[in-house]
């Protein structure tokens, strides 16, 4: 009788990989189910390199698996992945036995995680990548009525299903539509042409994916329902899966909940992430989170624009004109309870600050990932030649070092990536995004863009009314004893930035006498410079930003160019009720 030990499993997963990675552009391209997103190939590679890389090879088929399972858990990316992981979890949950198995004990694994599998999605497609894992899992049990060798058995399973595969195209219209076939089902197919190529004793090279680049080069088109595809992977034992799908099938769809030991992964799109997390938040502790921008993504890759901005989420600029003008933000990490959460995506100001009496710490901001920053520009610069970065002031946060310190490496290997410091925040960097998108539009050359961004931000002023001391006190950007004091007598603060970092401007007993020391100010600026261009941006304040925006279009003699929320990176700092006017003189 022959077996399956735990090096064959490794293996026959590894030699999977292999497959994926001859494919994966074409996996990207036929991607058109359930969102044209062409990232199916890239997802499963992403999940399988994960397994790869991070799990360890034993003598036992049991061990073995349950480091596989708990990779693919942790490695799982987009709707393929999370998929595939969750068939990878259904083979573990079903596995009572050791250090070896025969194929009908496999068989009998893989018809248990297929029913697994088909319960953790919310509206099982076919056609899709599940189906071709049951059409696996019904043909290797009628192959067990036959006489042969497991690798004659596994050989003749995956004919059948690269056969059955042109049939998913009948399943779909979306697949008929475009002539192709589901980009996950020849995922899933491709992964079982690699155990048959370990069978077959295959010189392939299976070790070194860690260099592997998991980046797509190809175009496409698709409507966008929900915006962001969105993922947590959240420890917790303890849960009732049911009542945690109901609670998330209402925010978004493609849900998928992968389960392991330990863990699970979530997998949705929605409009509203942050939703999404203030729920998973209620299962466990939440560990990742990844949110892809999927209306932005395929903006990009459709655009003919050869240069491409980029600024950091602290910007404070309208959403509107980001998206009409395909601008990248990069969003500042914030940690809540050691809990990492992404600015302006998976955390709101509303939900920052109705939990704060909860918080075991004040929360902290920290910045983006030097991982992240170049699989970023790594990826953009596949499609454009040049990256413009607008940052918020390299005094203010390390965000801007992280940032240059990865164009700079760029940069040494040929890349044009140009980086910007804003000497500023908030409002006044939002308003310099605001010119640097005018600039781009208006074909200037990139040196003049640079060097004019470098004229605007000395002419930047922005004046912010804080309620209390209480918040820049909790954060440490003053000290506690002038806090302590300030909060003692009642007294409201103004900040401002002098040189790129922040400076008090002046305080007042009441927000009338707030008000009048910054009109007065302007006033000033007004009749010495005058001024080009301003914003309003608040924090949960939209009465007082009204006043404002009422008060100064009378006194500039126009409207604000636009009046939004800040960021959360910045509400940490200056607190409910903030309001700020940003504007750049003549």
């Amino acid at each position: 009788m022959q077996f399956i030990n735990g090096k064959d499993l490794y293996n026959m997963f590894n030699y999977g990989t292999y497959y994926i990675i001859q494919e994966r552009s074409y996996l990207n391209d036929i991607n058109v189910f359930p969102v044209a997103d062409g990232d199916t190939g890239n997802n499963l590679l992403h999940t399988l390199r994960t397994i790869s890389l991070e799990s360890k090879m034993t003598d036992s088929f049991k061990d073995t698996l349950e480091s596989i399972s708990e990779a693919a858990l942790i490695g799982a990316r987009g709707n393929s992945g999370v998929i595939f992981a969750q068939f990878v979890n259904g083979l573990q949950k079903s596995n009572g036995f050791g250090k070896k198995i025969t194929l009908e004990e496999f068989s009998k694994l893989v018809e248990q995680s297929v029913g697994h599998t088909y319960s953790s999605l919310s509206n099982p497609v076919e056609g899709t990548m599940i189906t071709i894992m049951k059409e696996w899992s019904i043909k290797l049990n009628q192959l067990l009525l036959e006489e042969g060798t497991i690798k004659q058995k596994f050989t003749d399973s995956y004919i059948h299903i690269n056969s059955f595969l042109s049939n998913t195209k009948k399943m779909l219209d979306v697949l008929r539509e475009n002539d192709v076939v589901d980009s996950g089902a020849l995922g899933f197919t491709l992964f079982v042409k690699g155990i048959v190529s370990y069978y077959n004793n295959d010189d392939i090279d299976v070790i070194n994916y860690e260099n592997i680049e998991i980046e797509d080069q190809h175009e496409f088109n698709g409507e966008i329902t929900y915006r962001y595809c969105t993922e947590g992977l959240v420890k917790s034992s303890d849960y009732d899966e049911l009542t945690l799908r109901k609670d998330l099938e209402k925010d978004g769809d493609s849900l998928i909940i992968a389960q392991g030991k330990s863990r699970f992964r979530v997998h949705i799109h929605t409009n509203k992430p942050q939703n999404v997390f203030q729920t998973l938040k209620k299962y466990g502790m939440i560990e990742t989170q990844k949110i892809d921008d999927m209306k932005l993504d395929i903006n990009l890759k459709n655009s003919h624009n050869k240069r491409v901005l980029v600024t950091d989420s602290i910007a404070d600029i309208n959403q509107e004109l980001l998206d009409e003008n395909n601008v990248v933000v990069i969003p500042t990490n914030i940690s809540i309870d050691n809990v990492p959460y992404l600015d302006k995506l998976s955390i709101t100001n509303e939900t920052l600050f109705n939990s704060l009496s909860s918080y075991n710490e004040y929360p902290k901001t920290s910045t983006p990932s030097i991982k992240y920053i170049n699989d970023l520009f790594s990826r953009l610069l596949l499609k454009h030649d040049e990256i413009i970065v607008v940052t918020v002031s390299k005094k203010l946060s390390a965000t801007h070092n992280v940032i240059l310190n990865e164009a700079n490496k760029l940069q040494a290997k040929g890349k044009r990536i140009f980086v910007v410091d804003s000497y500023s925040n908030s409002a006044t960097e939002g308003l310099l995004v605001k010119e640097a998108i005018r600039l781009i539009n208006e074909n200037f050359e990139t040196q003049d863009i640079i060097k004019e961004l470098e004229v605007q931000r000395e002419k930047t002023e922005i004046l912010v009314c804080l309620e209390t001391f209480k918040y820049a006190t909790m954060s440490g950007r003053l000290p506690k004893a002038v806090g302590n004091i300030g909060m003692f007598f009642g007294i409201r603060p103004i900040m401002t930035l002098k040189q790129g970092k922040g400076s008090a401007f002046g305080m007042a007993l009441s927000q009338k006498g707030i008000t009048k020391k910054i009109t007065k100010y302007v006033e000033k600026d007004l009749q010495n410079s005058g001024i080009k261009e301003y914003s309003i941006v608040h924090c949960l304040n939209e009465k007082l930003a009204e006043e404002y925006r009422i008060l100064f279009t009378e006194i500039i003699g126009k409207a604000p160019s636009y009046i939004t929320e800040i960021s959360s990176a910045t509400a940490i700092h200056s607190g409910v009720g903030s309001v700020a006017i940003g504007y750049i003189k003549n």
